[in-house]
């Protein structure tokens, strides 16, 4: 693939050379950086860099000289760093965006209310998929929108064809369930908390004997609900803080994605040699050890890609995933 350079009105001047490319996008970085030598000088603040057909692109902020090593390095924002770029606010008066309605539609306004309609479409026809949501307040857009498309159990393609970025709305994949790796199948390096939090007290509104409190549990599997069945030693309880909580419904959810995000530090780590890009930020995968019984489930929260003339290579990172959330008996 070539790596195309163009100039800050996204118009093609020529296809870069001799470069290393290290892009991370995800749940953290969404950035990029570009390394050549300094008489291989092509790029200007504002230009853009990218892959015909691709999600691998992004803006050039920064344009740093290394003359002992006779280096050039171009960093920026990737298209997912660009969205993240941007905050998504309630409107005036209101305390929360609650959103609605089919995906493509939903991404279309949201896109349209951060300001960059000029650089991201939003792909045409009905993505199939529902959306109904409370975006969390002051959120960075691509947070918010991955976390809002999670919730409905599907992810964000992005892809650039010189012109636009696009974006889609499809379903994330779950590639665990008829694709476990074993480690006859793939090296891979597998890490199991047995013991994460599984009991979490929430704190909102109010004062002392009149704070409003919801007791929220998982059980071995990972599932979310009302209800206790680890205590004793295998209960490990932690607190979570939100004394701007108004609503029982904000706490809970709240709540729920600490949770959620207790359950994440088990991991799994790999490398492939094959269909490396058939995976996206979004999809689900899973692992199993034989020797030791290690079963993780988890979704992939980053990607990142090393390219140098032409040649990709991509890791991933990935967070164990909780079960079922059943919060109606809270």
């Amino acid at each position: 693939m070539d790596l195309i350079y163009a100039d800050a009105d996204r118009e093609d001047l020529g296809v870069l050379k001799d470069y290393k490319w290290d892009l991370a996008y995800g749940k953290d970085e969404n950035n990029f950086t570009c390394e050549v030598a300094l008489q291989n000088n092509k790029c200007k603040e504002g230009f853009y860099l990218y892959m015909d057909g691709t999600e691998y692109g992004g803006i050039v902020d920064t344009v740093t000289v290394d003359t002992g090593s006779d280096t050039l390095t171009y960093s920026g924002r990737t298209w997912h760093g660009i969205l993240e770029s941007k905050i998504i606010q309630p409107d005036a008066g209101m305390d929360y965006l609650t959103l609605s309605g089919e995906a493509h539609a939903v991404l279309r306004t949201l896109i349209n209310r951060v300001g960059l309609s000029n650089l991201f479409r939003v792909a045409t026809g009905n993505s199939g998929i529902q959306i109904t949501y409370k975006m969390d307040r002051y959120v960075k857009a691509y947070t918010g929108i991955r976390k809002m498309l999670r919730a409905s159990g599907s992810k964000l393609k992005l892809s650039y064809d010189g012109a636009y970025v696009e974006l889609a709305v499809v379903s994330a994949t779950d590639y665990s369930a008829d694709e476990q790796f074993d480690t006859d199948q793939i090296s891979f390096k597998v890490s199991k908390d047995y013991h994460p939090i599984n009991h979490m007290i929430c704190l909102g509104t109010g004062e002392l004997k009149d704070r409003m409190v919801v007791h929220l549990y998982t059980d071995a599997k990972g599932n979310i609900s009302g209800t206790q069945t680890l205590t004793d030693l295998q209960e490990i309880c932690e607190i979570y803080d939100y004394a701007n909580a108004e609503s029982k419904e904000d706490l809970i959810k709240g709540g729920t994605e600490k949770l959620q995000e207790a359950w994440g530090k088990s991991t799994i780590d790999y490398d492939f040699e094959a269909n490396a890009e058939a995976y996206d930020i979004g999809d689900i995968i899973g692992a199993v050890e034989r020797n030791t019984g290690i079963v993780v489930k988890a979704s992939i929260t980053k990607k990142i890609v090393t390219v140098s003339n032409g040649t990709v290579s991509i890791d991933y990172d990935s967070e164990a995933m909780t079960g079922t959330v059943d919060t109606s008996e809270c």
